[in-house]
C-alpha cells in the first residue's frame, strides 16, 4: 500500500502545479504592445493565454504572481509525466462565457462575471483512484519489481483515464465575479491566489477534491 500512496501522491502533481499558476514565482512581465480597451477584454486574453500555456502574456493581465506551469513535467517523475500532462491540457480545455461588465463611477476599479463549463476531473480522478486501488492489490501480488510496479500503474492509470475521457463531458458549471483594477492604464485582474472557484475551474475541481 506504500506504493500505491506514492503514486496517488505523484499524481496529484497537477493539483500542486495548478497552485503555482496562482501564487508561484513571478516572471518579469513584459508590457503589452496593445493595451486592452475594456475589463472584458483583458480577463478573456488572461483566459485564452492560459489555456494556451503562455503565461507570460497572462501576466501582463494579471495583478498577482502568474508563475508557469511548463515545469510541471519536469517535476514529475517519468512515470507519472504523461499522466499529469494529459489532465492538465484537458483541464485547460475549459469553457467559459463573460457578462455583466460593471465599471466604477471613477473608472479604476470593474468586476466582470465568469461562467466556466468543464469536466470534471475531480469525479474522473476519484473513479480513477477506485479502479486503481482495485487492480493494486492483485499487482502487488504478482512479484513485481518497485519499478515495475510503477510502470505497471502508471500504464494502466493511463489506460483507465483514456477510457473515462471518451464518455466524459463537460457538466461542471463554476460562476465567480472577478474584479479588475486599471494599472497604468491598462486593466489587470485582482490576485485570485485565494479563490477556491477560479482554482477549481482552472483544475476541474481538483482543488475541491484535494481539500
Amino acid at each position: 500500500m506504500k506504493n500505491i500512496r506514492k503514486f496517488f501522491a505523484l499524481s496529484l502533481i497537477i493539483v500542486m502545479a495548478f497552485t503555482l499558476a496562482s501564487c508561484g514565482g513571478a516572471q518579469t512581465p513584459a508590457e503589452p504592445e496593445e493595451p486592452e480597451d475594456t475589463p472584458t477584454m483583458a480577463l478573456d486574453t488572461m483566459l485564452k493565454s492560459i489555456q494556451n500555456l503562455d503565461f507570460e502574456t497572462a501576466q501582463q493581465y494579471y495583478s498577482g504572481d502568474m508563475g508557469s506551469l511548463e515545469g510541471m513535467s519536469e517535476n514529475a517523475s517519468s512515470e507519472t509525466a504523461e499522466v499529469v500532462d494529459k489532465m492538465l491540457k484537458d483541464a485547460l480545455n475549459f469553457e467559459y462565457a463573460l457578462d455583466n461588465e460593471v465599471i466604477s463611477s471613477d473608472g479604476q476599479t470593474a468586476t466582470v462575471d465568469i461562467v466556466f463549463t468543464t469536466y470534471n476531473m475531480g469525479e474522473i480522478f476519484e473513479k480513477i483512484i477506485e479502479e486503481l486501488t482495485a487492480r493494486a492489490t492483485v499487482l502487488q501480488e504478482g512479484g513485481m519489481t518497485a519499478d515495475q510496479f510503477q510502470t505497471e500503474m502508471n500504464n494502466i492509470v493511463i489506460g483507465i483515464y483514456n477510457d473515462i475521457l471518451k464518455t466524459a463531458e463537460k457538466n461542471l458549471e463554476i460562476s465567480l465575479t472577478v474584479n479588475l483594477t486599471k494599472v497604468d492604464g491598462q486593466w489587470k485582474v485582482d490576485d485570485l491566489k485565494d479563490s477556491t472557484e477560479f482554482l477549481d475551474a482552472l483544475t476541474g475541481g481538483l482543488i475541491s477534491y484535494n481539500s
